[in-house]
């Protein structure tokens, strides 16, 4: 039941069938509604559902520990609750060492019930005992991976805490729509009986008139899009790292190597971004400089703090010296670990990282610090480390009061420039340990009988549509019945695209199973010279793949970009999911529910592009699908897939050799990505 993909990533997954689509049963629908309610106002638990607060009160965690498979989980976490644990209206955040202890404690307890009654016993009195913002951390995990909870949803992460993906301007015209104040600041449109206002929202590009801070200007619609901050949060839960591949039986070979082709994924497509708005390479980070770019978040945390900033040119605060020489030693060992080959495990054996398929999962994992290190005190974490070095955060008078900078967020790292050059760092390291690995060969590459003919494509084109977020929940309720009566709504504008669909011609002399991988890279770096293949094909991102049934002469391939295996429509706001759940339960309608449930967001499979078309490169490669080796896997985040032999990111994952790429089954086509206003575009909005 664990993660197979993540953004745009595992280039080696192909799902098997068209993703299905399942029709809810009573069973589901309850358990699904009874999810649903425990997030929503969970600062006011007797306010919202007041019927709950009998249920918590009635539960009795420490006289119903036999219902538990992890006995000793729930007595350590007892302990923990009695001795004090982080208090509600605090701010809670991973990056503190006892607060995400204490999350990982809560954690276990809801993942080792025995049955979903005790599970949804215990949420409902968590909800009113534990930090609310830890309570959804570790309710949103256990519910992704509790078998009996499979393909269960939770709300999106930006309206069950909006206050982590909306600008405190925003946040301020919500609590002004809460105390009455509603004329100067929303629209209202009564629906139905229920008062919905809905406030205009700025992205913080929109205050930052200001040529030091460009990457913030120009992109904060891309780093500050919901859907991607929520879509990067989900596949942060999905995979968690302090859970171990071996205790809570997940795929121990594929967790680093997703996680490192994830972030790369992450970087190629801000990269197709900066292009389109003239900015150049992602700068790597440097911690013994002052650090670009600078930082002005604009948010403020649920209980009213600002989040740090971090001016242009900044030093690293004396404070965090220590840190930054925890790092080096982590970047010289890690170093040391791709350029020998060689790394040491906890017992002091070392190992060949290159003998091994499982060589770069081993390097990422200790990259990324996680529960399948091999050696954590000796590698450290040096992508916390990086993040809390240059996130800024001031030194805590207390141990509860923290002030999480950006970076130290799960929800809200995206937003920070920095982050990308974090990871240009960290990704770097893959980089490296691939030039180690031969290039492939032609033979390598060469399908035997098949070529592709020609590839065509729609017209791209993108634009920014409004979308709607839900953010009531960031304000403070009266009663149960002014919740449901009143709704506040953010209206935003989104990058989106028009639906496009890939034509490709493939020759074959035979029946063969194949799949196709797409991949969009650029023509051009930001000077206007052209890029060859064999110094930009780390560039490239993936935008889908999936397998076909070849049958001997010429085979027409359509494919199209809804069907990506990556993407999903913007989720339906809750709401409207709420009423279709009752509505089912009282037989008045069915309830579909699909079998991925995240995805990266549709409208952003695109770069933007440029209003008289930006030119980029589609590389298109045709490869033979052997289901001997393929094996079937089923992720909480993706849905059921199935998994080929080849490393993530194939053929593009090694240094590129131009006259190897010539193969037939491989090929290259230019494209022109065109920006417009929504209203000249011929469709229907």
């Amino acid at each position: 039941m664990k993660t197979i993909a993540l953004f745009l990533a595992a280039a080696c997954l192909a799902h098997a069938t068209q993703v299905p689509t399942y029709t809810a049963d009573k069973a589901y629908l309850i358990k699904q509604k009874s999810i649903y309610e425990l997030f929503w106002h969970v600062d006011q638990p007797t306010v919202y559902h007041p019927e709950l607060y009998q249920k918590a009160r009635s539960f009795n965690l420490e006289d119903n520990i036999a219902s538990f498979t992890d006995q000793a989980a729930v007595t350590e976490f007892l302990q923990r609750w009695k001795h004090g644990m982080l208090p509600r209206g605090e701010v809670f955040t991973v990056r503190v060492r006892q607060n995400y202890e204490d999350a990982i404690s809560l954690f276990r307890v809801f993942y080792t019930a025995k049955d979903f009654d005790t599970f949804y016993n215990t949420a409902v009195w968590a909800r009113f005992h534990m930090n609310e913002y830890m309570y959804i951390y570790a309710l949103s995990v256990a519910v992704l991976h509790r078998p009996d909870t499979k393909n269960i949803r939770v709300p999106p992460a930006y309206e069950v805490v909006p206050q982590y993906f909306f600008n405190e301007e925003v946040m301020h015209k919500a609590y002004h729509i809460a105390m009455g104040d509603t004329q100067s600041v929303a629209v209202k449109k009564t629906i139905g009986g229920v008062d919905n206002y809905y406030i205009s929202a700025n992205y913080s590009g929109w205050y930052m008139k200001n040529d030091q801070v460009p990457e913030q200007q120009k992109l904060s619609y891309l780093t500050e899009d919901v859907g991607l901050n929520s879509f990067y949060l989900a596949n942060s839960h999905d995979f968690p790292f302090f859970m171990n591949s071996v205790k809570y039986n997940m795929p121990q070979n594929v967790r680093g190597e997703l996680y490192m082709y994830m972030h790369k994924q992450l970087l190629d497509r801000y990269y197709l971004e900066r292009l389109s708005n003239d900015l150049g390479e992602i700068d790597y980070v440097d911690v013994n400089r002052p650090i670009v770019p600078a930082y002005y978040p604009t948010m403020q945390h649920p209980n009213g703090m600002p989040f740090p900033q971090r001016p242009v040119d900044h030093e690293i605060p004396l404070h965090a010296h220590k840190d930054v020489q925890a790092l080096q030693d982590s970047h010289v060992r890690i170093s040391d670990a791709i350029d020998s080959g060689y790394m040491v495990d906890r017992n002091g054996k070392r190992f060949n990282i290159y003998d091994t398929m499982d060589g770069l999962n081993h390097l990422a994992n200790v990259i990324q610090g996680n529960a399948d290190s091999v050696n954590p005190m000796y590698y450290g974490h040096i992508d916390s480390m990086y993040r809390k070095v240059l996130g800024m955060g001031p030194v805590a008078t207390t141990k509860h009061n923290v002030v999480p900078s950006a970076l130290d967020m799960l929800s809200t790292r995206l937003r920070d420039p920095a982050f990308y050059g974090i990871y240009k760092n960290i990704v770097t390291y893959w980089m490296r340990y691939k030039q180690h690995l031969p290039k492939y060969t032609h033979e390598e590459l060469f399908f035997p009988g098949v070529t592709v003919e020609s590839v065509t494509v729609d017209k791209l084109m993108t634009f920014f549509d409004h979308f709607e977020s839900l953010i009531s929940n960031a304000v403070s309720v009266r009663s149960h019945k002014e919740a449901q009566s009143m709704l506040i709504k953010a209206r935003q504008y989104r990058l989106n695209h028009k639906p496009f669909t890939y034509h490709i011609m493939v020759n074959s002399d035979r029946n063969v199973k194949a799949i196709v991988r797409v991949f969009l890279g650029p023509k051009y770096n930001v000077h206007g010279h052209e890029l060859d293949m064999s110094e930009n094909h780390m560039n490239f991102m993936e935008l889908d793949q999936w397998t076909v049934d070849l049958k001997p002469g010429t085979n027409k391939i359509e494919r199209s970009s809804h069907e990506s295996i990556y993407v999903v429509p913007d989720e339906v706001p809750s709401d409207v999911l709420y009423k279709k759940m009752v509505k089912a339960l009282e037989g008045g309608e069915t309830f579909n529910y699909p079998g991925q449930p995240y995805g990266l967001p549709d409208r952003l499979l695109l770069p933007k592009g440029k209003k008289e078309g930006m030119p980029f490169k589609l590389f298109v490669a045709v490869s033979h699908f052997d289901e001997k080796t393929a094996t079937q896997m089923d992720s909480p985040v993706w849905g059921p897939s199935v998994v080929d032999a080849r490393p993530l990111g194939y053929p593009l994952d090694r240094p590129v050799s131009t006259f190897n790429f010539t193969v037939p089954n491989f090929h290259t086509k230019d494209v022109l990505v065109f920006h417009k206003q929504a209203e000249e575009l011929n469709l229907t909005m």
